[in-house]
């Protein structure tokens, strides 16, 4: 059995997991702002507790975005760094794709359609500040595996409610309440989730298991929004 560690820190939660032969354990916090003290002492307990040495992993599993510039990067740099060191690869996955998967964990399947051939679509959204939201839409089956059915994208708050009005999704999940207000037809679907690193290890697991793992160097963060939006945004903090 693989040995795989799993790490997310693209919104104000953070969390890692990790799957062995011994077992699954995981550990997830939203302390925001913390991500740098709280993530590698996350991934010492995790690997502690399975009695798993780093040496011992056989892949990484990284949310890549979209999210917070700087968590990205903070979990970004641990997996690389880990990787490279360890010479192992990566399997990427979206942030957005992760945060539906734990939606459906937490709600123990109850929304999946009952029949095959039905499905379930769930948007996904995000908060971009400056008036724009990272969004993305899903797919899930009756058997609970989620799909994409649409590319992750950066909307305008106009867009991004015309989007939602389009698809008609029978769930959103995140922290769109600044975009799907109370008193909307969209305000009782929204369930405020964050992604957490356990359902990004079963996406991790699965991908591994088919192959479909790459080199960290092959792996992009996806922003969505250019990096040079976050540079001007931490001048203003810094200013």
């Amino acid at each position: 059995m693989a040995s795989i560690l799993a790490i997310e820190t693209s919104t104000e939660a953070c969390s890692v997991a990790v799957h062995c032969s011994l077992g699954t354990v995981s550990r997830y916090a939203e302390e925001p702002r913390s991500h740098t003290q709280l993530l590698m002492p996350m991934v010492e307990s995790v690997l502690s507790e399975v009695g798993l040495k780093a040496n011992q992993l056989d892949a990484i599993g990284v949310a890549i975005g979209p999210g917070s510039f700087t968590g990205l990067r903070i979990g970004f740099a641990a997996a690389q760094g880990l990787a490279f060191g360890l010479d192992i690869p990566v399997i990427p996955v979206s942030s957005l794709e992760i945060m539906v998967a734990t939606y459906m964990r937490k709600t123990a399947h109850a929304q999946c359609p009952s029949k095959p051939g039905q499905t379930l679509r769930v948007m996904s959204i995000l908060d971009a500040r400056m008036g724009e939201f990272n969004c993305g839409c899903y797919i899930i089956d009756h058997n609970g595996a989620v799909a994409n059915e649409f590319s992750d994208r950066l909307l305008t708050a106009t867009d991004a409610k015309q989007w939602v009005e389009t698809l008609s999704p029978e769930i959103t999940v995140g922290d769109g309440e600044a975009l799907l207000a109370s008193g909307t037809v969209w305000s009782g679907t929204l369930k405020h989730i964050f992604p957490d690193a356990i359902d990004l290890l079963d996406i991790a697991v699965s991908r591994y298991r088919n192959n479909q793992t790459v080199s960290i160097s092959a792996v992009d963060l996806v922003y969505l929004r250019g990096a040079d939006a976050w540079q001007k945004r931490k001048r203003i903090r810094d200013a």
